[in-house]
C-alpha cells in the first residue's frame, strides 16, 4: 500500500543523455472560485462550456473539503462536451514539458465506447492523445497502454510528462505515484502542425476526424504546469509493525511519565 502526497508532488532535475532537465513550476492552478493561475500574469485557464453545465462546487478531496471545478456537458457531440483549455505560448519547452492534475471522472464514459479523453495536444484535430481506456488504464492512444485500473468517482493524481532523450522524443505517465507507461513517441509534442496556438485541452475530444465522443464529465481539483520533466514521489504508508512499535514507545513513555 502507498499513500500519495497529492498536490505535494516532488519536481526534480534529471539527466537524460548527458544533459540536464531541471523542473520548473510555471503555472498552477488551484479552482478556488476562479479560473486564474496562482502565479501573477500568467495565462487562466480557458472554460470549454457549450451547453453552460461547469462550474465551481465543494468536493472531498483526499479528505479534505475544498472547491472543485466540474465540467459537464453532452458527450454525444464533440461540440456540446466540457471541459478546459491552457495556450502555453511562451510558458513551456513544446517538446519537454510536464502536467500534473488531480482529477476525477464521474463514471464510465457516457459515450464513446468507454474512452475518456485526458489531455489533448493537436487543438482537436487529432484522435491521438492522452486516455483512459475502455479497460480503465491510462493510454497514449495509439502508442501505449498503462496497467493499474483507473477508478471512476475517485480523485487522482496523473502525471503525463514529455521529454527529449538523445533526440528522441518520448512519454511517462504515472497514476497516483506510480509510473504506469513508457515510449518513445512524438504524439503528444505541442509544436505539432495542428497546435500552431500550442494549446493543451482537457477532458474535450477531437472536433476533427474520428471518434469524437470520447469524453465523460467530472471535476477537477488541482492542474499544474512545468517546463521540463516531473517524477512524482509516492510516500509508503508505515507498516503495521512498525506503527505497533510506535504504539508500545508511546505506551512505555506514558508508564514513564506516571511513574
Amino acid at each position: 500500500m502507498k499513500k500519495l502526497v497529492l498536490n505535494g508532488l516532488v519536481a526534480v532535475g534529471l539527466m537524460f543523455g548527458g544533459a540536464a532537465s531541471a523542473a520548473v513550476l510555471v503555472a498552477s492552478y488551484g479552482f478556488n472560485n476562479t479560473l486564474a493561475a496562482d502565479q501573477p500574469g500568467v495565462t487562466s485557464l480557458g472554460a470549454i462550456n457549450p451547453a453552460a453545465t461547469n462550474g465551481f462546487e465543494a468536493a472531498v478531496v483526499n479528505g479534505v473539503s475544498q472547491n472543485v471545478y466540474r465540467w459537464g456537458g453532452d458527450g454525444s457531440s464533440a461540440a456540446t462536451q466540457g471541459g478546459l483549455s491552457l495556450n502555453t505560448t511562451g510558458l513551456v519547452s513544446y517538446d519537454n514539458y510536464s502536467v500534473e492534475l488531480v482529477f476525477q471522472f464521474d463514471g464510465a464514459a457516457q459515450f464513446g465506447g468507454g474512452w475518456r479523453r485526458i489531455i489533448d495536444t493537436q487543438n482537436r484535430q487529432s484522435d491521438a492523445g492522452f486516455y483512459v481506456a475502455p479497460n480503465n488504464v491510462l493510454q497514449v492512444y495509439p502508442v501505449v497502454d498503462g496497467q493499474t485500473p483507473f477508478v471512476d468517482a475517485v480523485f487522482h493524481s496523473v502525471v503525463m510528462t514529455n521529454y527529449v532523450v538523445g533526440g528522441t522524443r518520448q512519454v511517462r505517465a504515472y497514476l497516483d505515484g506510480v509510473l504506469e507507461l513508457e515510449s518513445n513517441t512524438d504524439q503528444l509534442n505541442l509544436d505539432n502542425a495542428n497546435n500552431p496556438g500550442h494549446l493543451l485541452n482537457f477532458f474535450v475530444d477531437n472536433l476533427a476526424g474520428p471518434a469524437q465522443s470520447e469524453w465523460a464529465s467530472g471535476s477537477i481539483a488541482s492542474l499544474k504546469l512545468y517546463d521540463g520533466v516531473v517524477v512524482p514521489t509516492a510516500v509508503p504508508e508505515p507498516s503495521s509493525a512498525w506503527l505497533a512499535v510506535l504504539a508500545l514507545a508511546a505506551a512505555a513513555g506514558v508508564q514513564r511519565r506516571l511513574r
